[in-house]
């Protein structure tokens, strides 16, 4: 029982990586110390991809899956819970560009919304 409440955690954990991936960006304008854990975790996220391995949290939740005796699934987090639902081949080389594009397009966004705010243009520091 505990290790599926484990498992369940990773996946409710991993879920919010991917949502701060999405949105940290965007929060680091109002809170500029997220930038650095931000760009860490984007970093991670992109060492991941670029790769090809397996993300840790994706790791630890089938582990947990096998020690609760569940089966754990074949593909990976986002294929699992959030591409096969809606596209049943999971993540192909066109799907994986997108899922890049979304996640890229935000990053940059923000960032460059960042570095356009009118702290930067009257060369006065963000506020804390």
């Amino acid at each position: 029982m505990v290790a599926v409440g484990l498992a369940r955690l990773m996946a409710v954990s991993h879920l919010a990586y991917i949502v701060f991936l999405l949105v940290g960006g965007f929060a680091a304008k109002r809170r500029p110390k997220l930038m650095k854990w931000h760009l860490a975790a984007f970093g991670a996220a992109g060492l991941v991809n670029i790769t090809g391995s397996d993300c840790p949290l994706t790791t630890w939740e089938k582990w947990f899956l096998l020690r609760s005796g569940r089966e754990p699934y074949e593909t990976g987090f986002a294929s699992h819970y959030l591409v096969e639902p809606f596209y049943s081949k999971g993540i192909t080389g066109r799907v994986n560009s997108v899922i890049l594009l979304a996640l890229v397009i935000p990053v940059l966004v923000s960032y460059w919304r960042l570095i356009r705010s009118p702290a930067a243009d009257s060369g006065q520091s963000a506020p804390n």
